[in-house]
């Protein structure tokens, strides 16, 4: 029993050691090395000595980018953390930063608002929310019938006469069937279910880059989401357009501004797929003035620095300014995936005109040593001059695979 005890007071101690030094390392392993890195093909893993990484299983392929499972060890030995690897190809692509025109078809009826309606009693009720129906649900279906529009919608509920319509409704990622009865308004009167409608959306923003082989198109830098619910807007068909740009509203504190323009009954494209890091399209054919546009490379995240860079936009027809801009914080790391770094308006000439940052800049590119490093995505309310980027690889990574080259 004494021989025993002693290895257990040897043994024990090593152990309790192991453990100490395996949670430090689980800590230590989450500040060195984020949940997913980003790297160029070819480009060496870091680490090395006291950790390693290895690449285990590949979880996605794409012509832009290679997603991977790595693993993180201590020593190549204890396994602290898993990571996902990014590898992105060496790309060189045009800059944006043309103002273009979106309208897009939602595939059904967008539910942006619910509300009572009058009774026959002077009462009130709600047919929408008895049925569960949210803000921000799309209505696929009535009955087995697609619904082709709001109009459409509309009409099979007042036509409804108060019988039960069987719904199918996506709901984010899900799908659902709702049961929703109609309930005349007042004495006599029309079926109404209580909920506002839309089966469309249309607006301005900038684009980014465009791969000059296949004319597809990345923009905004974040996603079109209704007004009303924040829902993501779902896109069955897009059509880019032209602009005419009127004018800029300059921002001010508390009330940001906006470029001033119409969509152009002119159609130069298609809108492909609508993402949280931005919307993806082709061009019809490559304009006239990309085709005389040199572009750049990319470059990723671990490249970005803190200090002086620019970005192009455009604030009246056919004239593109390149504006100078500080990065002032890096948030790599950190949520949401739209907002990977801070930047300042410093450009005294944009500073003059727009008052920094306005609606209808996002998507602007950004450039950093001569390298495409990401976009504009969003203005700081109280202050026009501040607002964020979103790295050049989210955008790319969200890009869907249809569309690639």
């Amino acid at each position: 029993m004494k021989k025993y005890r002693k290895i257990l007071s040897l043994v024990c101690p090593v152990l309790l050691f192991a453990l100490i030094l395996a949670s430090g390392a689980v800590g230590l392993t989450d500040f060195l090395f984020p949940d997913s890195l980003s790297l160029l093909r070819g480009e060496s893993l870091p680490g090395g000595g006291l950790w390693q990484i290895r690449e285990e299983e590949t979880l996605a392929v794409g012509q832009y980018a290679t997603a991977s499972r790595a693993s993180v060890s201590l020593l190549g030995i204890l396994p602290v953390k898993e990571i996902r690897i990014n590898r992105f190809e060496d790309l060189r692509l045009i800059p944006g930063g043309d103002v273009f025109g979106i309208r897009i078809s939602l595939g059904g009826a967008l539910i942006t608002g619910i509300s009572e309606i009058g009774t026959e009693d002077g009462g009130s009720v709600c047919p929408a929310r008895s049925a569960g129906l949210r803000r921000g649900d799309l209505i696929l279906s009535v009955d087995g019938e697609a619904v082709g529009n709001a109009l459409d919608f509309s009409t099979r509920v007042s036509d409804s006469r108060g019988k039960t319509l069987t719904l199918r409704v996506r709901r984010g990622k899900e799908e659902l069937t709702v049961l929703l009865t109609p309930r005349p308004i007042g004495e006599g009167g029309q079926y109404r279910a209580g909920l506002w409608v839309r089966d469309t959306a249309a607006g301005i923003g900038t684009v980014t880059f465009t791969d000059g082989q296949t004319g597809a198109f990345g923009g905004l830098g974040h996603g079109i989401y209704d007004p009303d619910s924040g829902a993501l807007l779902p896109l069955v068909r897009g059509t880019v357009m032209n602009v005419g740009l009127s004018g800029v509203l300059p921002g001010t504190a508390g009330d940001p501004g906006e470029l001033q323009g119409h969509l152009l009954n002119e159609k130069t494209g298609s809108l492909l797929s609508n993402t949280d890091c931005g919307v993806f399209g082709v061009f019809s054919s490559l304009p006239e003035k990309l085709k005389k546009t040199e572009a750049v490379p990319i470059a990723l995240s671990s490249a970005v620095k803190i200090g002086p860079a620019e970005i192009l936009c455009t604030l009246e027809d056919g004239v593109q300014g390149r504006y100078a801009i500080e990065i002032t914080e890096i948030r790599q790391g950190k949520e949401p995936l739209t907002k990977n770094f801070s930047i300042r308006i410093t450009d005294s000439e944009l500073l003059s005109t727009t008052g920094g940052i306005v609606q209808g800049m996002s998507g602007s590119p950004i450039l950093q040593d001569g390298h495409l490093i990401g976009a504009v995505t969003h203005v700081l309310i109280n202050d026009p001059t501040a607002g964020y980027g979103i790295f050049i690889e989210n955008m790319l990574s969200a890009m869907p695979d249809s569309i690639r080259p």
